[in-house]
């Protein structure tokens, strides 16, 4: 096995610098840093350009890699410089925006092989190390990337390796799907019970006949603002932008929170919390995944009030208006704040109890369900990631890996 640098085994592609008063709703996709996940591209904010003739260099393919040249440190690995992500399928064709680097192996059957190397933590160590900037930004240049050096293993091996690691991705695509079909099928019965009333206010329907009400958001819940006076030992938690919660280290590698917990609020299973400053960008969330956890003290807590069960808000937050309404009224010109209080402009048409419980009948299996996938999809990604730095280091044999 030879030493061989990144450059002499890929060609790279920096992304263009699109101007935003070309986006469009629609035409082509532009791929945005912003974008990315842990391991493929977000499609549901992209923007888009109408002409796109002239762009044929930025264009992605199937199982592409990209790269980020500008990010957080190491401490905040949901945006750290230098992610290392996977263009699926559905998202070829899109074309790459700036602070970003497309990377293609020479050889296009070595492509799923590159992928897992740049995801070994061999590659993000020497990123770290190559990364410059302020206490607040890093960035990395094309030069960085390019004089990564590594082991080269046979091609047998590097297709072996990347066989190996890539049916395990397959395996979670394939939960991935069914949980976006499942949750597809929860969103459809909502919109079945419950969205065929809501313009009831505009036309003048008397929805109070049937059993509904007309009120606002603010009129169902109530803030909570106990403390862990006691330093309870449990979780601190982040509400991140993709609406959901995750463990603190989860989301940064070092400690960022106080070692004294006392003054954070506590947050119990079924009631929201939400950062105000980033509420607009989607950082608002029910806990589902902890019965108990702890949040910053600047964040807003709240729960449902008798008139409305968890599952029904649940959905309701899920709703396009929801995000819409938050982005309205949120207040500010250079950052901006969602105050509370701001549900009080939140109009909602409330349904009739016994309609609530009728839907949590039928969501409460199919969200068990759910549960379960994510759990062999945790399963699934820990095997993948174990296995992934033996592979490439020949500390496992390709034939262990295989059995």
């Amino acid at each position: 096995m030879n030493k061989i640098f990144l450059e002499e085994f890929c060609d790279f592609q920096k992304g263009f610098a699109f101007r935003s008063k070309d986006y469009a709703t629609e035409g082509t996709r532009i791929i945005k840093v912003s974008d990315l996940n842990e391991y493929n591209i977000t499609l549901d904010n992209c923007v888009y350009i109408k002409d796109s003739t002239q762009y044929e260099n930025y264009k992605l393919l199937e199982d592409d890699v990209i790269i980020t040249t500008v990010g957080s440190w190491e401490t905040s690995p949901m945006s750290v410089v230098g992610k290392v992500v996977r263009v699926q399928k559905e998202a070829a064709g899109s074309l790459l925006n700036q602070n970003a680097v497309r990377v293609r192996t020479k050889n296009p059957l070595d492509q799923k092989f590159l992928f897992y190397l740049l995801k070994n933590k061999t590659f993000k160590n020497y990123i770290v190390s190559t990364a410059r900037g302020s206490a607040s930004q890093a960035s990395i240049t094309q030069n960085s990337i390019k004089n990564f050096s590594f082991i080269l293993p046979d091609e047998k091996t590097r297709c072996s390796i990347a066989k190996i690691l890539n049916d395990i991705d397959k395996k979670r695509d394939v939960c991935i799907k069914y949980q976006s079909v499942l949750l597809d099928v929860i969103s459809e019965v909502y919109k079945e019970l419950f969205l065929q009333f809501n313009n009831f206010t505009t036309v003048g329907t008397n929805v109070t006949s049937l059993g509904w009400k007309v009120l606002s958001v603010y009129d169902i819940v109530q803030e909570i603002k106990d403390k862990n006076k006691k330093e309870q030992d449990y979780p601190v938690l982040s509400v991140v932008k993709e609406g959901e919660f995750k463990a603190s280290e989860d989301v940064f590698t070092k400690q960022v929170y106080s070692k004294s917990t006392k003054n954070y609020k506590i947050v119990r299973r079924n009631q929201v919390a939400y950062n105000p400053a980033r509420a607009n960008i989607g950082s608002i969330a029910m806990l589902k995944e902890y019965d108990v956890g702890l949040v910053s003290p600047i964040y807003t807590v709240f729960k449902m009030k008798d008139t409305i069960t968890p599952t029904f808000f649940y959905y309701y937050m899920k709703q396009p208006i929801f995000q819409e309404m938050i982005k309205h009224h949120a207040i500010g010109t250079t950052r901006q704040n969602f105050p509370f209080e701001a549900f009080k402009m939140f109009p909602m048409v409330v349904p009739p109890m016994e309609l609530q419980l009728k839907f949590e009948e039928i969501a409460k299996p199919i969200e068990q369900k759910i549960a379960k996938l994510k759990e062999e999809n945790e399963v699934l990604a820990e095997i993948r990631d174990a296995l992934l730095p033996k592979l490439m280091s020949g500390e496992l044999p390709v034939e262990v890996g295989e059995k």
